[in-house]
């Protein structure tokens, strides 16, 4: 019973929506507010194009890859626990919000992206 549960958790965190994931890579890995702009694409605060393509994300700076809860590229690894990031960065996610300590990030998105 217990592994079944085990399996279970992990299954669910594994499933995530690529508008949830380009935010955390946004507010998190970039520390940069955003608009999530289609199914796999959202745009910085700073103008940086991103395209989420399932293994990563493509950037105007060049490609971060991902491995589960693992973020990677350009001299960054950020890895996520529940609403916890840490690596060569920290923060923390609090609904569409992003925390450093220093400053935030906030990303806007939609319930209802039009395809």
């Amino acid at each position: 019973m217990a592994l079944l549960v085990a399996g279970v958790r992990a299954d669910d965190e594994d499933i995530e929506s690529s508008e949830q994931k380009l935010a955390d890579f946004c507010g998190t890995v970039l520390g940069k507010s955003a608009v999530i702009t289609g199914r796999n694409t959202a745009v910085t605060s700073d103008g940086k194009f991103i395209y989420y393509n399932g293994k990563g994300f493509a950037t105007s700076d060049g490609y971060y890859g991902q491995n589960r809860n693992q973020t990677f590229g350009n001299g960054k690894l950020v890895v996520k626990s529940r609403n916890l990031f840490y690596g060569s960065s920290s923060s923390w996610r609090n609904g569409n919000s992003y925390y450093d300590g220093n400053k935030s990030s906030w990303i806007t998105k939609s319930n209802e992206l039009d395809d």
